[in-house]
Parts: structure tokens; C-alpha cells; sequence
């Protein structure tokens, strides 16, 4: 049990630093690249000039948006898309740290936990919108080399993550159906507290009941018989 958010993501670029304490989440659903114009077109470069005014304009746009993430006060960003080779270096260069393709439920849950707005452009980017934990850090597991990114301390206390693993599929289904099961009973006490015990206790308990019901009619029975003979 983590006390916290698990990501099933490592950090963008290996230099990135493994470990940011007193984060200040940025929550995006943008990715660094030049925009896009939904209709199709296509771009002739006939020399070397044109060449590089092209390339200084994408350069221009990665630039302005990392500065962006960076003058919000963000120290880490968590993005849905991924990033160009060129935006993540330029990441590494303004040491701000980054995970990229993360799924848009997670992008969810780590708002609601950290305290954080999703932010759709970097227009829109601000200080007031970062989410905060008090560390984000990228740990391996076993001897294997997955990596995932996990946020603790969330601004959310009630920010809880069980992981599962196990050798194979089939043991970790089976583990995540039984802490299923278990979450729903301690649900259901929580919302009503009374208790129907199992292994036949029901069953017995009522043929108990109908034992001295049964007692008591017989009892009844016997004094009307002698109430007549007497008479």
C-alpha cells in the first residue's frame, strides 16, 4: 500500500534527476510540439535558408512553451502526449522534470489527489492550477527494470494505491479480485454495520429459534389436553 499515486511511467529522458520533493505538479493535456492546422498541406523547402527559418520557428515555439511551464513555478509536468525529441531536451536543459504519455484517467486522479486543474494549452498555464505533493520520485521494482513514477504526499490524504504484482497474469488477477471483494464488504459495513455471519451460523440460529417455538407449542398443546380431561 502506497501512500499516494502510482503512474505506470518512467521520467521522459533518463538525465532527468529520479527524485523532486516539494513538487508543484503541472497537469497537461498539450504536447510540446508546433501546432497543428487541421487541414492538409505541405511545406517546400527548396534551400538552405528556408531550411533553417523553419527550424528556428519550431525552435522558437518549444522554447516559449517550456518557459511557460517554467515561470508557472512548476518543477514537474505531467503530460497526456508525448514530446518531440527537441522539447524534451529543452526540458532537461531548464531542469524540469516530466513524464509523458500519461493515460487521461491517471491525468484525473492525479489532479483530484494533488489538488491540481487539468490544463488543455499552454496558454492557459498559471500558477494557481499546479498541483503539490510533497515528493514525486521514479523507483524500480524487483530485479527487473520496470519503472514507475510514484507521487506521495499528495494535498488529498485520502489518496491511497495498492499495487499488485505477482509471476504471472492469472496470480495477479486473482489478488486484485480478492482485495475487490474485500474493499466492497468493509463498503457495505461502513454503510449499514450489521452483520449476517456466515458458515451456517444463520441456518443454525434459526433452527434454535424454531426448536424453542416448537417447545413452547407443545407446552401449550399439553395444558389444553389436561385443561380438558379435568373439565
Amino acid at each position: 500500500m502506497i501512500d499516494g499515486i502510482v503512474i505506470d511511467k518512467d521520467f521522459s529522458h533518463p538525465q532527468m534527476v529520479k527524485t523532486v520533493k516539494d513538487a508543484k505538479i503541472l497537469i497537461l493535456n498539450a504536447p510540446f510540439e508546433p501546432p497543428k492546422p487541421s487541414t492538409k498541406h505541405n511545406v517546400n523547402i527548396s534551400n538552405a535558408a528556408d531550411y533553417k527559418a523553419l527550424y528556428q520557428t519550431e525552435q522558437q515555439y518549444f522554447i516559449d512553451e517550456v518557459k511557460r511551464c517554467k515561470d508557472s513555478g512548476a518543477n514537474i509536468v505531467m503530460c497526456q502526449w508525448g514530446f518531440d525529441d527537441e522539447g524534451n531536451h529543452l526540458l532537461l536543459q531548464n531542469e524540469l522534470a516530466a513524464v509523458r504519455w500519461v493515460g487521461g484517467m491517471d491525468l484525473e486522479l492525479i489532479a483530484i489527489a494533488t489538488g491540481g486543474r487539468i490544463v488543455p494549452r499552454f496558454e492557459d498555464i498559471s500558477g494557481d492550477k499546479l498541483g503539490k505533493a510533497e515528493v514525486v520520485q521514479e523507483v524500480s521494482f524487483g530485479t527487473t527494470t520496470d519503472k514507475f513514477t510514484v507521487i506521495r504526499g499528495c494535498a488529498s490524504k485520502k489518496a491511497l494505491t495498492i499495487m499488485v504484482r505477482g509471476g504471472n497474469t492469472m496470480i495477479v488477477d486473482e489478488a486484485k479480485r480478492a482485495i475487490h471483494d474485500s474493499l466492497c464488504v468493509v463498503r457495505n459495513l461502513v454503510r449499514d454495520s450489521r452483520v449476517v455471519y456466515g458458515g451456517g451460523a444463520p441456518e443454525i440460529a434459526a433452527s434454535i429459534a424454531i426448536n424453542a417455538a416448537a417447545d413452547n407449542v407443545f407446552l401449550l398443546n399439553l395444558s389444553l389436553v389436561a385443561y380438558h380431561l379435568f373439565q
